[in-house]
């Protein structure tokens, strides 16, 4: 992992690259005093406002679950567009939504399929599309 302080645009800012045991770069940090992100390439989570116990419990757990494998990442994307990212956790036998990340406007009868990011788990991915950040 790598700290960063002194970033002017950012509070604090941890990367944690791809490595054995992390499929993929995640990115926390804090902004604004009371911001937290969570930032892959597949999706960027704000949780506000860190004076929330709730929020930073959400945020806590929401790293551990990416990093660990129990969560995922769920894309909506058509052709090299993503329409939406949803970082999600398992409940039962179906996911709870924890994020929802709107990249753009989907037209309801827009067919869209699903990209699936897990960490340690054999990703269904239909490609590689990178979220906004």
């Amino acid at each position: 992992m790598i700290m960063d302080y002194d970033n002017e645009n950012l509070d604090l800012s941890m990367d944690i690259p791809k490595q054995n045991g992390i499929d993929f770069e995640i990115n926390l940090n804090l902004q604004n005093e009371d911001e937290l992100n969570i930032s892959t390439d597949y999706i960027w989570c704000q949780f506000f406002s860190a004076d929330s116990e709730e929020l930073v419990n959400k945020f806590y757990e929401s790293v551990i679950g990416l990093i660990n494998g129990e969560y995922r990442i769920l894309q909506f994307v058509k052709n090299d567009k993503v329409y939406k990212s949803f970082l999600q956790k398992p409940n039962g036998n179906n996911w709870e939504t924890i994020y929802r990340g709107y990249e753009r406007i989907r037209i309801p009868w827009t067919t869209v399929k699903e990209n699936v990011i897990q960490n340690k788990k054999e990703s269904k991915l239909i490609g590689i599309y990178k979220a906004s950040r």
